[in-house]
């Protein structure tokens, strides 16, 4: 029997029972369309999330302190962050931040909202702000301490509805500020509790407080290739500063992508896991069917090795029949997987991106399973003997 004889009698055995065959196909097909679907999702948000950090600014980190017992509000200051591109040719800005979380009473409402308290550098370091309306404080004002406010562009629809927000005034924690300017936020998925917010001068909440309190430092860096060196600056110039020793922690978008790497790394493997067993349950299905269609066709095999069939056709004859349900199971479960991954798309905001290695896999995993599981079943039925099948009932 030659192999595309092979083929057209395993296409039929498989026709015989359409039913029976569907079922079995449903653990390879559910199995099959998690991997797609998790996988082109998965790479789908590691890609959004990149690009999203690059619109934070692929050339950006941030310093912060290890808070504990020891440490002082003076441990970084607002003159730390114009002294930094003063002390390096490899720093273009640093940017001071100072967050709180309090309620902006507008004329008829307040909003719940969180206030950065910033200086008049911001713009250079968050290129996923744009003005538009009005305009940003200057550094005379941030010097000054002036009340004045940049709302962005959802907090201020929430205060005002359509009524242009510039000049108006507005209460934060009993003072009287002004906006002078609306700014909109790109749509950042990663950075989506910041899009009711507002900016103010630094130095506006610290004559507030009376202290001078900052919880980060916002550095830009020349370009990409001067990061570590303005990284290292940074460092030293602190510990000098302050009489510190690895003590600033540093971040940047390189940390970020290696813990989301890691994370997705461990996402994949605890869905491949559950797609794994899907498949081994969907693979026990295949050998089920195969060996009850082994028995049901035993005087089948017995007349075809009676007119000469050997061991290897009939072996060949059952393995192509179980690779022939693992690959349309497979196909289908392709076609399901990238449908779900686009329908889901829909609702968590992620692109769906198609990777062909995880398709190649997928067909891969399928025709495996097919050898796998139907070399059993096949040389059960290729191992009858034909007088003991033709006298079968």
């Amino acid at each position: 029997m030659n192999l595309l004889e092979s083929f057209r009698t395993a296409l039929e055995g498989i026709g015989t029972n359409k039913l029976r065959a569907t079922l079995t196909m449903s653990g390879i097909i559910i199995g099959i369309m998690s991997v797609i679907a998790v996988i082109t999702l998965g790479n789908g948000s590691q890609q959004a999330y990149t690009d999203q950090l690059e619109k934070l600014g692929a050339t950006n980190f941030s310093v912060t302190v290890w808070w504990d017992q020891g440490s002082k509000i003076t441990d970084l200051t607002v003159e730390d962050a114009y002294a930094l591109p003063q002390q390096s040719p490899y720093i273009e800005a640093a940017v001071p931040f100072t967050n709180y979380f309090g309620t902006i009473r507008g004329p008829k409402k307040g909003k719940d909202a969180s206030i950065q308290g910033t200086n008049e550098d911001l713009l250079k370091v968050q290129p996923n702000l744009k003005l538009v309306a009005g305009r940003y404080f200057t550094a005379k004002e941030v010097r000054e301490g002036k009340p004045v406010i940049v709302l962005t562009e959802k907090l201020a629809a929430g205060l005002f509805g359509r009524e242009d927000p510039i000049g108006k005034r507005l209460t934060y924690q009993a003072a009287s500020v002004v906006v002078i300017g609306v700014v909109r936020e790109a749509k950042l998925t990663i950075d989506a509790g910041r899009s009711e917010g507002a900016y103010v001068p630094i130095t506006f909440l610290h004559n507030r407080d009376g202290y001078k309190y900052v919880h980060s430092i916002t550095v830009k860096a020349k370009s990409k290739e001067t990061m570590e060196a303005a990284k290292m600056h940074t460092e030293k110039y602190l510990n000098r500063r302050h009489d510190r020793e690895n003590y600033y922690q540093i971040d940047s978008i390189e940390n970020a992508l290696g813990e989301m790497d890691s994370f997705s790394g461990t996402l994949t493997t605890i869905f491949s896991v559950a797609a794994g067993i899907a498949l081994f349950v969907g693979g026990i299905g295949v050998m089920n069917i195969m060996l009850v269609s082994v028995t049901e066709r035993t005087r089948e095999i017995g007349i075809r090795k009676a007119l000469g069939a050997r061991y290897g056709d009939i072996m060949l004859q059952f393995l192509i029949e179980s690779m022939i349900v693992c690959l349309i199971g497979g196909t289908i479960g392709v076609l399901l997987g990238i449908g779900t991954a686009m329908f889901a798309s829909q609702y968590v905001d992620v692109p769906p991106l198609l990777s062909w290695e995880s398709i190649a896999i997928a067909f891969g995993f399928s025709s495996a399973i097919g050898i796998f599981f139907g070399l059993y079943p096949a040389h059960k039925a290729a191992r009858l003997h034909p007088i003991d099948a033709l006298r079968y009932e």
